[in-house]
Formats: structure tokens, C-alpha cells, sequence
């Protein structure tokens, strides 16, 4: 054990002996402040990487630029003539694509540098080549845009590209546009499977734009039929009736030229007279569709249009008549008519009450409707003013369940002389089960083609009925016999008068004494319903004035004096039976006036289903009271803005609206108005449709107030 003891010492010994003998080795071999002849920095002699010389290429140019670049950009000049140059390429074209590959194949490796070589000095000896390999480089590292143009302006001036080489779209040749290299069957099978590809991506985005555009129209065509229930059907059926003017047209034209020519055939030439009777029928036969195109949209009728039309047709039975016949059919289509009432046609009502709502009780049956005008719909200019009317059914029976069969509905315009007659399965293209109890109700919209008068306030008169079956007490729903038949009994809808809204109104003017007694003579030619200002000592009967809720209330002390109590909100977050209304308003500047004191605010309304089941707002009710003023302007209706949606639990409903506001600011406050309301909803059963009570629930609006900006 000694012995191996003493031989590890000594060979510790003769370990440490070396390693100071390297480094003195070490030491002794490296200069002080040594430096590498290519970079200029110190080398270290125990950096494990140590610097090597970089091999010469395009991007050390030591080298490269003296072989390539020798030549500055403005001393460069094409040596060689056009033909010279094809030449040039030609022998160039045949070392590339045929020279090389076989010496490669060949394993000659002398004979392959010499004709490498060969072809490089072919390169350099036309200059043009060498800088479409700069330009080419410039363009694919992002050079600047002139140094790019330098280098083709360049080019040009070298007498652009030999031979028939292409410049490319980028601004330079590539190498197969240069040598023409054949591309290979597997090359060609790439390029055709890529504009396969392509191909069919397109037509697959053109599938998806298509079908996202029918997604949009049937989300389109959903919410018009939401809104305006019967609007799309409406247009549809004008279209059809444009288009059926058009054939009846060409059908009469075509008819004119066959006369024409049996005409020519008999006699020779054509008679004057038959080609004025001939142009003569078929102008009055386009007078006569659209006269009755008219009476069907609402207008008043035309006395003597029987007569008219008879004399005018000439023969019985010509092609004129039967046209005529032929458009009459299409342009009811299927509806009937019945005479109108006389009070209505003249626009003298007198004392009648004017109501726009009206209750009715038949049988087990209570019908209410009220009617409001709505203005966003209306275009008064085009005579065309759209009506809403809300319809509630409530089944008043304790035992009896009932079914709604269908309805019938009588309208009539004032000033026409006809009553039209719109009747349906259904109500809102269901039939509706009532158990006892239960109410349904829905809103519709009437749009009218009417001038007001200067005789009456009505637009239109309207009343109908709703064909029902009492349903059996182990039946859930009617019968086939059952709905054919029409149902056992209908409940009548009372008469109710669709009125205009006072700025919609024709007030007729009334002259004095001395002006009756001066025109005398001339009063039998002047019209009684000139539309003029309203004159201050005219005022309307209390008879004509239509029924309505009250449309003001006190108002708050704060509001009257201009000394707001609480916080000056511009919004308000409320939360009641579940239903959160959030809400806030923004100035208008651009739609307002202050030196008129016009002032226009745009609100948005958030509602929010916060309960477990389903509701649906039926109405609405506001009340706005502005700053100086004593009382609150009460506005309320059915829907929001114009429809009745239904909320799933979850789901909000939002929509913006405005607030015009004619009023004169204080200098005490900004506030120039102050608002709140409710919202009316039923909760409806687990089918998402079917309300489970008659009683609405409110949510209430939160107070705000309209508040000028700073």
C-alpha cells in the first residue's frame, strides 16, 4: 500500500512540472498586442473560435467588385451590335442547356470548368446581363425605388435585353426567360395543379360571398316582414303587376302590327282611320289599367270609368276589351269590393264621433284596437301616410277555450267610393288558442295612399270581424271540417277611424262677410278645401276631436324653475321585475340651432332580460318635461320602434332614437329637458309565444336628463 502511495506523489509531481512547462510554451509563442490581418482585431490565443479569412463573394466585395464592377455605372457601353448580341445568346443557350449537362453526365470535369468559364466570359462580354443581375437583386432586397430606376434607365441605355428575351412584369429578365429552359413534365404538373387549386378557391369564395349575401337578404326580408307585416308581399305583387302592364303591352303592339299587315295585305295600304282607332284603343286601354291600379291602392274613384271604357273599346269583344278584362282581374287580385259608405266618399262626417280606437264584446270575445299615425313610414308629398293599429282579443269565458279561424277587415279611404275587403286564415299567419282568461294581441301597419281633405280629419274608416270555433273540453286544436267551414261564430272588430295628425290636416279657409258678398259670383268655381294657415278664430268642433289619452302631466317644481334637485345624469341604469333598462344621451349639434333655440338629442336604449323566461315589450310609454316648463309631455304606443321583439333570457334589445327639443336654455343649469318612462312586457310560456298572463309587467326607465355640452 506504501508503494502505490509513493508512486501517486511523484506522479503529481511530474503532472505539475508539465503544465508549467506549456505555459512558458504558450507564453513564449504569442506576440503582445498581436492582430489579425483581416479583421484589425487583437487575437486572443484562447478564444475557442478563433476569426477566419471570409470567403471572397458578393457580399466581401474585395474581389468580387474588382472582377464584376470594375467598370463605373457612367462608363458602361455596349461594344457589340444586335446581331452580335443574338449571336451572343445563342452560343450561350447552347453551353447552358446542352454543353454542360452532357460534359456533367460525362464526368469531364476539365472540359465542364473550360466551358463554364466560356460561358461566364460570354456573360461579361455584353454588359446588359450584369446589370439585370443588380437590377434583379435591387427589387427582391427592397432597394430604393431610385436606385431601382437608375439601374433600368440604365439597361436601356446598354440597348435592352438581346436577342428575343422577355422583361418581365417586376422590370427584369429571369434565368429561364434568358436560356428558354423547356420546363419539366413534373414542373407542369405543379403549375396546372396550382391554377387548379386556385381555381377552386375562388369559385369556393364566390359560393361562401353568395351564400353570406342570401344569408343577409332572408335576415333582411325577416325584419321588413317583422316590422311591416304584408310590405315585401305588397311590392312583390307590384312588381307582378308592372310586369304583367309590360306583356298586356307587347300583346296589344304585337296585335296593331298583325292588323297592319292583314291591312297592307287586303287593301294595298294602310287606312288613317283604322290606325287612329288602332292607336286610340290601345292608349285608352292604358288610361283604364291605370285607373284601376289607382282604385286599388286606396284612391277615389273615377265617375263615368264603365262608360269610358265601353266607348272607347270599340267592338265587343276586340283585343282592346279583352286586355282590358285581362288587367282588371290581375290588378284586383282576388280581392273584392263593396260600396263604400256615402259619409266617407263626400269627407262629411258630421257629428259622428271620431274615434281611433274602439272596444267591442261578442259573445265569450272582447276586441279592442287603437290606431296611431307613424311618421317614419309616411311620405305625405307622395300622398302616402302609414297607419299602426294595435288589435288585443281577450277571452272573457271561464270554462270555453276558442280558436281564431280567420278575419275579415272593411276598409274605405276618404273621398273613394269603394270599400276594400282584406280577409285571411289566421291572424299574423297563425291561428291563435285562447284558453279562458287569456289575451292576444299583436300590432299591424295600414299603409294608405290618401289626400286629406278639408271636410273631415279621417284618413280611412275601418271595421271587420274574427271568425273563431269554441274548442271542446278534450280538444287541443280545430278540426279540418272545422277550419273549412270557417268556425261557428265570429266577434265583430268596432268601427274605428285611422286620423290625421294635426300637421297632416287640411283646415278649410272661412271668409269674412265682405269677402263672401265681393266674390259672390265667383264663389261657385272656388275650391271649399284650399289647405291655408290655420286662422286663429277657427277652431274645430269638440265633436271632431279624437279620443286619446291625456297628453300632458304636473310637472316637477325643479324642472319649472330651473333649480335641478340631485345629480345632473345623462344616463340611468334601472333594473325592475327583472328586466334591466340602461340608457344614455349625447347633443346633436349638428341637427340643432341655438339661435332658434332648436335643440336635438339622440338617446340609446339597452333592454335586458335578466329573468329565467322569455318576454315581449308590447308597449312603451314616456314622459319629457323641459326646463321653464310647467308640465311633462306624455308620449306612449305600442312596440319599439314599431315592433313588439321578443327577449329570451339573456338577450338584449337596443336601438337609438332622437329628442328634437324647442326650448330656450337657462343660464342657471345646462339641463334642458328631463325624461323617464316604463316598458310594458308579458312573460311568455316555455313555446317562446304564448303570453302567460293578460296583465303586462313594467320596467321601469330610469330618470336622465338632455344636458348641453360645456
Amino acid at each position: 500500500m506504501s508503494n502505490f502511495i509513493g508512486m501517486d506523489d511523484e506522479d503529481e509531481e511530474d503532472d505539475e512540472d508539465e503544465d508549467e512547462d506549456e505555459d512558458e510554451y504558450i507564453e513564449s509563442s504569442v506576440e503582445v498586442g498581436a492582430t489579425s490581418p483581416f479583421t484589425g482585431l487583437k487575437l486572443d490565443p484562447f478564444d475557442p473560435k478563433p476569426l477566419m479569412k471570409p470567403r471572397p463573394s458578393k457580399y466581401f466585395p474585395e474581389e468580387y467588385e474588382n472582377k464584376l464592377s470594375a467598370v463605373p455605372d457612367d462608363e458602361l457601353v455596349q461594344t457589340m451590335s444586335a446581331e452580335e448580341r443574338a449571336e451572343n445568346l445563342k452560343v450561350m443557350r447552347q453551353i447552358s442547356k446542352n454543353d454542360l449537362p452532357l460534359l456533367q453526365d460525362k464526368r469531364d470535369h476539365a472540359g465542364y470548368m473550360e466551358a463554364n468559364q466560356d460561358l461566364k466570359r460570354r456573360i461579361a462580354k455584353d454588359p446588359w446581363f450584369g446589370v439585370n443581375e443588380r437590377l434583379r437583386d435591387a427589387v427582391q432586397f427592397g432597394k430604393s425605388e431610385e436606385e431601382i430606376k437608375k439601374l433600368r434607365d440604365l439597361m436601356e441605355k446598354l440597348g435592352g435585353p438581346p436577342g428575343d428575351v422577355e422583361i418581365g412584369w417586376r422590370g427584369y429578365a429571369e434565368q429561364i426567360d434568358i436560356y428558354k429552359y423547356e420546363m419539366s413534365a413534373v414542373a407542369k404538373a405543379m403549375r396546372l395543379e396550382n391554377a387548379i387549386r386556385k381555381d377552386r378557391s375562388a369559385q369556393g369564395r364566390a359560393r361562401m360571398e353568395e351564400r353570406k349575401r342570401n344569408e343577409e337578404k332572408e335576415k333582411e326580408q325577416y325584419e321588413e316582414d317583422m316590422r311591416f307585416p304584408g310590405l315585401r308581399r305588397e311590392r312583390e305583387a307590384k312588381v307582378r303587376r308592372e310586369a304583367f302592364l309590360e306583356r298586356i303591352g307587347g300583346i296589344l303592339e304585337e296585335d296593331r302590327k298583325k292588323t297592319e299587315e292583314r291591312a297592307k295585305e287586303i287593301l294595298g295600304k294602310l287606312p288613317e282611320t283604322e290606325d287612329d282607332m288602332i292607336r286610340s284603343s290601345i292608349d285608352q286601354a292604358r288610361t283604364d289599367l291605370l285607373k284601376l291600379k289607382k282604385q286599388r291602392g286606396g284612391s277615389a274613384a273615377v265617375e263615368g270609368d264603365e262608360a269610358t271604357t265601353s266607348a272607347a273599346s270599340g267592338k265587343k269583344g276586340s283585343s282592346a276589351q279583352k286586355a282590358r278584362e285581362a288587367a282588371a282581374a290581375e290588378a284586383s287580385g282576388g280581392r273584392p269590393r263593396l260600396p263604400g259608405d256615402k259619409d266617407v266618399t263626400r269627407g262629411e262626417l258630421g257629428d259622428m264621433e271620431l274615434d281611433p280606437s274602439s272596444s267591442t264584446d261578442t259573445g265569450p270575445l272582447t276586441v279592442e284596437v287603437s290606431s296611431v299615425y307613424n311618421k317614419e313610414q309616411s311620405d305625405p308629398p307622395m300622398r302616402k301616410h302609414c297607419f299602426q293599429y294595435t288589435i288585443r282579443i281577450t277571452n272573457n269565458s271561464s270554462t270555453d277555450t276558442i280558436q281564431l279561424l280567420g278575419r275579415r277587415f272593411e276598409i274605405q279611404t276618404v273621398g273613394s267610393s269603394m270599400k276594400d275587403v282584406v280577409q285571411g286564415e289566421g291572424v299574423t299567419g297563425r291561428q291563435p288558442i285562447l284558453k279562458p282568461g287569456e289575451v292576444f294581441e299583436y300590432t299591424s301597419t295600414a299603409p294608405l295612399s290618401v289626400r286629406p281633405i278639408g271636410t273631415t280629419i279621417i284618413a280611412a274608416r275601418m271595421r271587420g270581424e274574427y271568425r273563431y270555433v269554441t274548442l271542446a273540453p278534450e280538444q287541443e286544436t280545430a278540426t279540418d271540417d272545422q277550419v273549412k267551414s270557417g268556425g261557428d261564430a265570429s266577434a265583430e272588430l268596432g268601427t274605428f277611424h285611422f286620423i290625421f295628425p294635426e300637421d297632416q290636416r287640411v283646415i278649410p279657409f272661412k271668409r269674412t262677410e265682405d269677402e263672401v258678398d265681393e266674390d259672390d259670383d265667383e264663389e261657385d268655381d272656388d275650391d271649399d278645401s284650399v289647405a291655408v294657415k290655420k286662422p286663429e278664430a277657427s277652431k274645430p268642433s269638440s265633436a271632431a276631436k279624437p279620443k286619446s289619452p291625456a297628453s300632458s302631466l304636473p310637472g316637477d317644481d325643479d324642472m319649472k324653475n330651473g333649480d335641478i334637485v340631485g345629480k345632473l345624469d345623462d344616463s340611468s341604469d334601472t333594473t325592475n321585475e327583472n328586466v334591466r333598462v340602461q340608457v344614455s344621451s349625447s347633443y346633436r349639434p349638428e341637427r340643432s340651432d341655438s339661435a332658434l333655440d332648436k335643440h336635438c338629442f339622440a338617446y340609446n336604449i339597452r333592454i335586458t332580460n335578466d329573468s329565467e323566461q322569455s318576454i315581449q315589450l308590447v308597449s312603451r310609454r314616456f314622459e319629457i318635461q323641459t326646463i321653464g316648463s310647467p308640465n311633462k309631455d306624455v308620449v306612449q304606443g305600442p312596440g319599439v320602434t314599431g315592433r313588439q321583439p321578443i327577449l329570451k333570457p339573456g338577450e338584449s334589445f337596443e336601438y337609438t332614437s332622437t329628442a328634437p327639443l324647442s326650448v330656450k336654455p337657462m343660464e342657471k343649469t345646462p339641463v334642458v329637458a328631463r325624461m323617464q318612462g316604463e316598458y310594458n312586457f308579458v312573460q311568455l310560456g316555455e313555446d317562446g309565444s304564448t303570453p302567460l298572463s293578460s296583465t303586462p309587467l313594467q320596467a321601469k326607465l330610469g330618470v336622465f336628463h338632455f344636458v348641453l355640452p360645456a
